[in-house]
């Protein structure tokens, strides 16, 4: 890590981020879990394939959904963006190839695409882009680890949440945790910028997701009916 005064651990920075989202029971879990595997097949989805997939009264899960934030949706209703998942491309772009489905989908920033996998229990082939240059980068990442990035130096900008995600996220947030193909493209970003940003490691930024998807949804990661086939 670079570029800030005192940069947190790893899972320091796990803590802090899964202390800005919402805090979820077991009920919370499935239907997140749900959503986002729904959601991996390219098209909307409606609370009712929520409720189908979990077993949960529909009651229950409009509910949850109404009250959690950043949950996007489309004039007819069905949800179209979900923590870090979605349907349409976002700038910038982070294009997402879903083992085992055809239509592509698009995660909100660089970190999204590390923590993922883990969620949704298939491996992705992500395209990106230097968030200083433009410049192509491209990732293959499993459930397990990072398999491949190119180029080999990439790595990510990323802050501490200064308090819980809201509907503001993609702006507050995403926007500033981007990939960059080199150390000096993303020191050039950050001094041009306020914020208490630093760099990682694409296969650091991994591991915190790894810790915040394990302390999130562990026990809930494995149900196969919540699988979306």
């Amino acid at each position: 890590m670079t570029e800030t005064t005192n940069p947190p651990t790893i899972p320091q920075l796990a803590e802090a981020l899964r202390a800005a989202g919402p805090r979820l029971d077991e009920a919370g879990r499935r239907v997140a879990i749900a959503t986002y595997r729904l959601l991996a097949r390219g098209e909307s989805v409606a609370d009712s394939d929520v409720a189908d997939t979990t077993g949960l009264p529909h009651s229950e899960v409009a509910r949850r959904l109404a009250e959690w934030p950043a949950v996007f949706r489309d004039k007819q209703g069905g949800i179209v963006g979900f923590w870090g998942l979605a349907r349409d491309p976002l700038v910038p772009e982070y294009r997402l190839t879903v083992d085992g489905y055809e239509k592509p989908v698009h995660a909100w920033c660089a970190w999204d695409t590390l923590f993922l996998p883990a969620v949704l229990g298939r491996t992705l082939e992500v395209s990106a882009a230097d968030g200083h240059t433009g410049e192509p980068i491209s990732l293959t990442v499993s459930p397990d680890g990072v398999r491949r990035v190119d180029p080999d130096g990439t790595v990510v900008s990323f802050l501490v949440p200064d308090g819980p995600f809201d509907a503001d996220v993609v702006v507050s947030f995403c926007h500033k945790v981007l990939f960059f193909t080199t150390e000096d493209h993303a020191a050039e970003w950050i001094d041009a910028r306020p914020d208490e940003l630093f760099t990682m490691s694409v296969n650091d930024a991994f591991e915190v997701g790894r810790l915040v998807v394990e302390g999130r949804y562990a026990d809930t990661l494995g149900d196969q009916t919540l699988s979306a086939g």
